[in-house]
């Protein structure tokens, strides 16, 4: 390895590991190109001082003043073989690498699991065992297939409607296990439908709102089919205006690479209903709503999005068998993790809950535009990740209504953060 004149280290997730005595801090891409590395803090700060502008020799300056303790060169540069190594430096070496992957990407027929064996079991057994258990957990809804709810094999629906859509979480299995559960019950239990337009909330920047792929999803239970026809069939429809015309529903398809809220939704449809009958998925990624949070306007009041919706419901009446829609999708980021001032104390978490059963009763009610308001009204203050997604699922979805199925709140032990997440289940009119 050259070592850089100047190194930088590229845009990097940043968070602690072990417990407080032992503390250390993982660095994780979150485009998923590069590799997580965990470093004690004084490196994390190194790595931080690497910015683009320092030579090493300042880099040690800077680190000598700002931590009053010396570090050798020689211990910089072995820091720094250790990032190129794991593909968290910029430069060309990574540039290199990232057309590699990209292209890997694109030419495959296949989105490959990207969480496997590290936010889920790559063990198929095993993780059919975790996932049940997640049905069967004191929080969950009843033991798959023998719950009180009835036969997994007989479709039901509520109040004579049909099941139409479900929200579930996107963060991990272990912590959000029981809620997905509850989403997914209602879907085994009472959803007939051959193709699931999955709406997934994008991590990451995105030229466009929405984005979608053409490729199939592995998991460990085996693969999704992606229905090609569906996504050909919405593109061309958006082909078809004038504002559709600037939407590239395929350009940030890199983007579906490492994200997570579609590829959990994948993995639970497969394991409910992989056995029971075939069926395919639309995924669909949808980008950041904060502009339109900033200008206090409505997302459909854009003609990106009036294109995209009049796209989607044309290419879903146009489908030939039934349709129901998922969003994968989060509450509320709160707490000094994401950057506010304060700890998740039980006063604070009641407070978030309160709020969050508000804006769920806007969902809940099919109202897309006040469930937009309640968030921009805030100014985001709760950082709730799941806006794009179940905005867009609400104003495409025909819905009379629905039912808030099971919410919840994960906190970390040294109430530092907290995410907050429901299932819910929506119904035809």
């Amino acid at each position: 390895m050259v070592v850089p004149e100047r190194p930088l280290l590229r845009p990097l997730d940043v968070f602690p590991v072990g417990q407080q005595e032992d503390l250390m801090f993982g660095l994780r891409d979150p485009e998923g190109l590069g590799k997580t590395v965990v470093l004690s803090y004084p490196a994390v700060i190194l790595a931080t001082l690497m910015d683009g502008n320092r030579t090493l020799a300042e880099i040690q300056t800077s680190f000598a003043k700002q931590m009053e303790i010396s570090v050798a060169l020689a211990d910089i540069e072995e820091l720094l073989r250790q990032l190129e190594t794991a593909h968290l430096l910029a430069g060309d070496d990574f540039e290199t690498y990232r057309r590699e992957e990209v292209a890997q990407f694109v030419n495959a027929s296949a989105r490959p699991a990207a969480h496997v064996g590290q936010a889920y079991a790559d063990d198929p057994d095993q993780l059919r065992a975790d996932m049940a258990a997640m049905f069967a957990d004191p929080n969950g809804p009843g033991a798959i297939g023998g719950g009180a709810n009835g036969s997994p094999d007989i479709a039901r629906e509520s109040n004579g409607r049909p099941l139409c859509g479900v929200v579930a979480p996107h963060i991990d299995f272990e912590r959000g296990g029981p809620v997905f559960a509850w989403a997914y019950d209602k879907v085994l239990r009472e959803c007939d439908a051959d193709l699931f337009v999955v709406f997934g909330t994008a991590h990451n920047p995105m030229h466009n709102l929405f984005c979608a792929t053409r490729k199939d999803f592995e998991t460990p239970l085996g693969t999704v089919r992606t229905d090609r026809r569906f996504i050909d069939r919405l593109a061309e429809e958006l082909a078809s205006s004038v504002a559709g015309r600037q939407i590239d529903l395929f350009e940030d398809e890199i983007v579906h690479r490492y994200e997570h809220s579609i590829e959990f939704q994948t993995t639970f449809l497969q394991f409910i209903l992989g056995d029971q009958r075939e069926f395919r998925i639309a995924p669909i990624l949808v980008g950041s709503f904060h502009e339109f949070i900033s200008r206090q306007s409505q997302p459909d009041d854009s003609p990106e999005v009036q294109a995209f919706l009049a796209a989607m419901q044309a290419a879903v009446a146009d489908h030939p068998g039934k349709v129901c829609f998922v969003s994968g999708a989060d509450l509320a980021h709160i707490g000094r993790r994401f950057g506010d001032e304060w700890a998740v104390d039980p006063e604070r978490l009641r407070t978030q809950a309160d709020d969050d059963h508000k804006l769920l009763d806007t969902v809940c009610r099919g109202d897309a535009a006040a469930f937009f308001e309640h968030v921009a009204g805030q100014s985001d203050r709760s950082r709730i990740c799941g806006l794009p997604p179940t905005y867009t699922m609400l104003r495409v979805m025909q819905t009379g209504g629905g039912e808030l199925l099971k919410y919840s709140q994960a906190v970390e032990p040294d109430e530092s953060a907290c995410v907050s997440f429901a299932g819910l289940a929506f119904y035809g009119k």
